[in-house]
Formats: C-alpha cells, sequence, structure tokens
C-alpha cells in the first residue's frame, strides 16, 4: 500500500493543480511499481509560509523580500 506525502507552501498551488498532482503520483505508482490505484493514497500537506525556513529565515521573510527587490527601479 503505497503512501505518497508532498510538502508544498501553502497557497502555491490551486486545487486543480493539486488534483493534478495527486493523479500524477498515482499515475508513475501504477506504472513503475504495478500497483493498484484503489489502494495508493496521496496526502498534499500545506505548510504556512512562517513555519517553513531556508538560509534562516522564513519562506514569507524571504518572498516579501523577493517581492521588494523586484519592485525596486533598476
Amino acid at each position: 500500500m503505497p503512501y505518497v506525502r508532498v510538502e508544498i507552501a501553502k497557497g502555491i498551488a490551486s486545487v486543480e493543480q493539486k488534483r493534478a498532482v495527486i493523479r500524477g503520483m498515482t499515475d508513475v505508482l501504477v506504472k513503475e511499481l504495478g500497483r493498484n490505484p484503489e489502494y495508493i493514497f496521496v496526502v498534499i500537506d500545506e505548510i504556512d509560509t512562517d513555519n517553513w525556513g531556508r538560509k534562516g529565515q522564513s519562506l514569507t521573510e524571504l518572498w516579501q523580500q523577493a517581492q521588494l527587490d523586484k519592485d525596486e527601479p533598476r
């Protein structure tokens, strides 16, 4: 019984995109492992960007800084 857990930042994927990920992961396991899709479970966890960090900063901070950098005149 395959169980796939996908963690993404909250708000970056639409409902349609998440459905496509679930279908795609299921299709891969059916094709590559020969598993019955009835017993394949895919869970998408959306992590709040304040609770996910990189380089010592939360994703919220990093994305805000990236937006500021993008908005600065060159």
